[in-house]
């Protein structure tokens, strides 16, 4: 774990030349990432790096950028890749303008006080505990979402973020209006800091990732990161574009150890064109009542080289390789144009150096199958369970486990679980699209009894309507063993872009 903890860090610190423009983050839940992934799934963005989220708006319209420019290249692209590179190209028209893509006037500054305002109604027959949605937490019976974005960006400099958000509820004992993301930045040569409210995803997985999720509420933090892909010096240039990113936490107020600091760093690296790696490690450390923490106890934290008794420390590596089957002999006749296969794993503990106890994350991606560009169809399996029981996000000081406000950070299974996950993406028409997917969750897998859950779910999304977005789902929960009852969970969304 040493070692990986010194390369890490010697690869964020090392100075390489290059240059970036500052730009507000696109925030996790965002339709951009699901159609820039099956762009380049399709294999026209070679350089996206999309295992830690998430990126900035120029970043995107780099991605976008590379996409146009493969679409151009082909001979009769089908209709369904023109109408997605459509919408992408309405949504960061002014980031493209900015880097040139595009021709027009895009200004320095500018401030846009209302950005895609929207109304969220979600109705259960019981209380639901629905995963990845940033913490947030619904009543039975009816319940009721608003909220809007506000962006800001002073020059090349500084750019800032707020999302609030308006809750109702049937029992409106839990209403009131919330801040939901809120953040500040600044461009420091190649590298931008972030200060306030945000969510991180590390990790290729699509249902959960093992470390870092929006699965919880979003992190108050300080954040340091490269917002475009640099190379390293020398020989090392053979590893590929790199990102890095560091952050530092503090933990609320209501649990076991009060305030206790979370901490971590990540790095992905891309040696070819199709294939992606990861290192990433978070820990916690500090809080009311546990020794004080200076910044050499830090560096020798960050670096891995301190006594791991008072700290819960969590390593790990991810990665994900495209296949494109036109590239491979015999299997170009085959009605798939690539697969996707990723791993994401992470040690609870450490033996010998190296992390152990470890859970896993398995995924593959079938993408446009018989190739018309409307269909794909993916399968994740994750586990942490251990002959040792209730080991992973759990720790014997820090005994509200690896959580923030009650939610696990990481993946939303929890602690010696087991979760099988297929959902298949199919477009109707160039602008509705429907995810039919299944997720059986099994729990407390060291028990004599396991209690679990099979979730059926229909999700529909429009782009029909001129400046509109609709969302639309139905959720069937069949819950079995301690804890667990059915439950019908309906949801619709309305998005007004502007």
């Amino acid at each position: 774990m040493r070692r990986i903890a010194a390369s890490l860090i010697l690869m964020i610190v090392l100075p390489v030349p290059c240059g970036a423009l500052v730009s507000t983050n696109v925030p996790l839940d965002h339709w951009s990432y699901r159609e820039v992934d099956k762009l380049a799934n399709y294999g026209l963005i070679d350089s996206a790096m999309l295992t830690m989220k998430p990126i900035s708006r120029v970043e995107m319209a780099r991605h976008i950028t590379q996409a146009m420019q493969g679409l151009g290249r082909m001979d009769d692209p089908p209709e369904m890749l023109s109408s997605i590179m459509d919408r992408l190209t309405n949504e960061f028209r002014g980031e493209l303008i900015l880097i040139g893509a595009l021709d027009g006037a895009y200004g320095g500054s500018f401030l846009k006080p209302v950005e895609d305002p929207y109304v969220k109604f979600v109705y259960a027959d019981r209380e639901p505990d629905l995963e990845n949605l940033r913490g947030d937490t619904f009543k039975s019976g009816s319940n009721v979402r608003a909220g809007f974005a506000s962006r800001m960006k002073l020059w090349e400099r500084a750019a800032f973020y707020v999302h609030p958000e308006f809750h109702i509820a049937s029992d409106d004992s839990d209403g009131g209006l919330r801040l939901i993301e809120g953040y500040g930045k600044v461009q420091a040569e190649r590298f931008e800091v972030q200060l306030g409210r945000d969510s991180l995803w590390w990790g290729p997985g699509y249902r959960g990732s093992i470390l870092m999720s929006n699965n919880a509420q979003p992190l108050t933090m300080i954040k340091v990161t490269n917002p475009q892909p640099m190379r390293l010096p020398w020989v090392l240039r053979h590893l590929g574009p790199y990102r890095a990113q560091w952050f530092l936490s503090e933990l609320e107020e209501d649990r076991h150890v009060p305030r206790a600091r979370l901490s971590g760093v990540r790095l992905n690296f891309k040696p070819l064109a199709v294939w992606e790696v990861g290192f990433s490690r978070v820990f916690m450390f500090g809080g009311r009542g546990m020794p004080s923490v200076g910044l050499l106890d830090y560096a020798k934290l960050l670096m891995a080289v301190r006594n791991q008794e008072n700290d819960n420390q969590i390593a790990g590596f991810d990665t994900s390789i495209l296949l494109p089957l036109g590239d491979i002999p015999y299997c170009g006749s085959l009605p798939l144009r690539s697969v996707k296969l990723y791993v994401d794993g992470a040690g609870e503990d450490e033996a010998g150096g190296l992390p152990s106890n470890w859970g896993w994350l398995y995924g593959m991606q079938l993408n446009d199958i018989l190739k018309t560009g409307r269909t794909d169809l993916r399968i994740e399996y994750a586990n942490n369970h251990h002959r040792k029981p209730n080991v992973f996000y759990t720790h014997s000081i820090y005994q509200s486990g690896y959580t923030y406000e009650g939610r696990v950070m990481g993946h939303f299974m929890g602690t010696d679980s087991r979760s099988v996950f297929v959902q298949l993406s199919h477009y109707l028409t160039d602008d509705v699209a429907i995810n039919l997917s299944y997720d059986r969750l099994t729990h407390d897998l060291s028990a004599d009894t396991h209690p679990s859950v099979n979730i059926y779910q229909c999700d529909l999304t429009t782009f029909a309507w001129p400046n509109w977005q609709m969302a639309a789902g139905y959720r069937y929960e069949d819950g079995k063993g301690a804890g667990y009852r059915d439950n019908h969970i309906f949801q619709v969304q309305w998005i007004r872009d502007f």
